[in-house]
Order: structure tokens, then C-alpha cells, then sequence
């Protein structure tokens, strides 16, 4: 129910309208019913016009624009989203034109940097740039970005930047890291073995990709979720 970013318009105690902005990787009508009934809510705590924007790297994006219809008991709310879909954002292949426009330029990367002359020139953007400044702009990014996006953005950046950077040794595991645990959950899924919760929770923050690696290997022949642990990994309890 809340919102990526809610802007507001006008003195805080009596705002003349809200905008809700959505950034989604992937489209869907849940996602939209979803954000319909949390625009409703803004607009019953306000009582002024709410906006929704969503901006997408999804190719079939231009396909869920139009009137959305929630009904809820008797009343039915229609909300009419703008959706920006890649052909709504430009494809910027110059590492000078990203530098002079940061924010177009992380919009261009989610939505096109699956094209290898965009995710080159975003790596060359980030080697011109402090490392702290690297490290933001490269991680919101690539959080943004479609799973293929992402992985051409790795392998393209480190040719770019040093391998031996700490910022970027650091950011690699960490989404080496998210994969295998997403690996590893899609394993069981496809299986059908239950995992609860705290099983969930415990195989995306490990960070460990040895310990990632082993629950991957016992996935694909387990028959319940405590054949992929030790009995030292079971949480406790609560957690």
C-alpha cells in the first residue's frame, strides 16, 4: 500500500493535488488494482486530486494504458494511470549527454540497457565519476533494471571500471548473491515444496554464495525444505 514515490503540491496542511509515481520492472493488472485502492486512500486522506504515473522498462507496457476498474462491495473506483514505457524515454548512447542529465540517464538505462551501446556508455559514465557517486547511481540503476539488463550492465561496467574496486566487488556479490537465492526459491517452487517464511526470509539474506551454492545443488533432489539445511542453519523461532 505504499507508494514508490508520492508527491505533493501546495502548503502541507491544505495540498492542492498528490501525484503517485510507480516504478515497475514488469506490468500487471494486480500491480494496478493495487496502486488504484492506495490512490483512493491518498485521496480520502487529502480529499484532493491524486495523479498515478507509472514508468516501466516493460515492452508490452503501452498495452495497460487505459481506465483501470476496481470494485470494492458496492462502489467501483476507475483510475486512468499515465504509463511511460521505454518508447516514452530516450535512448542515450553518449556518456557526455547521460553526465549532463543524471536522472534521464538512469531512466535510460533501466529502459534500454539491454542494448549493449547504452549499457557501454553508462559504463564509461561511471568511471568519469567520484566512487561514491558511482556507487549510488550504479546501484539504484541496476535495482530498477530487468533481470537481462542487469547482467549485461555487470559484465559491460567492469570493463570500465576496475575490477579490483572495492564499491564494485561489493555491488557484484551482492547481486551474485540475490540470484542464487532467487535461483534457489525458483527451484523449490517448481517443485512444490513449501517454503515458510522464515525458511524464505533466511535463504535472500544470505550473502554467503558457497552457502548459496550447496542449497542450490540440494534443491533439485530435495523432497521437503529441511533437506536443503543443516540443522545449525534452522532459524529461531519468531525470526
Amino acid at each position: 500500500m505504499r507508494a514508490d514515490t508520492v508527491v505533493f503540491g501546495g502548503p502541507q496542511q491544505d495540498r492542492w493535488y498528490s501525484v503517485i509515481v510507480e516504478v515497475e520492472t514488469k506490468m500487471t493488472e494486480e500491480k494496478l488494482r493495487q496502486v488504484a485502492v492506495g490512490a483512493v486512500s491518498l485521496w480520502l486522506e487529502t480529499r484532493k486530486p491524486v495523479y498515478v504515473i507509472f514508468i516501466t522498462p516493460d515492452p508490452d507496457a503501452a498495452k495497460f494504458t487505459g481506465p483501470v476498474e476496481v470494485s470494492i462491495g458496492c462502489l467501483t473506483v476507475t483510475m486512468h494511470p499515465v504509463i511511460v514505457g521505454p518508447a516514452d524515454i530516450p535512448v542515450l548512447t553518449d556518456p557526455q549527454a547521460m553526465a549532463g542529465d543524471l536522472l534521464m540517464a538512469t531512466l535510460s538505462v533501466m529502459a534500454h540497457g539491454g542494448r549493449p551501446e547504452v549499457a557501454e556508455a553508462f559504463g564509461k559514465l561511471l568511471s568519469t565519476l567520484p566512487s561514491d557517486d558511482a556507487t549510488f547511481l550504479y546501484s539504484y540503476t541496476i535495482d530498477m533494471a530487468p533481470p537481462r539488463t542487469r547482467r549485461l550492465l555487470e559484465e559491460t561496467v567492469t570493463v570500465y571500471i576496475s575490477e579490483n574496486s572495492s564499491w564494485l566487488q561489493g555491488l557484484s556479490r551482492k547481486y551474485r548473491a540475490e540470484g542464487e537465492a532467487a535461483a534457489v526459491l525458483s527451484v523449490l517452487r517448481c517443485r512444490d515444496i513449501e517454503v515458510p517464511e522464515a525458511r524464505e526470509r533466511q535463504i535472500k539474506a544470505c550473502t554467503d554464495l558457497a552457502q548459496l551454492e550447496l542449497w542450490l545443488e540440494r534443491a533439485v533432489s530435495a523432497t521437503c525444505i529441511d533437506d536443503l539445511f543443516d540443522d545449525t542453519s534452522r532459524p529461531e523461532s519468531g525470526s
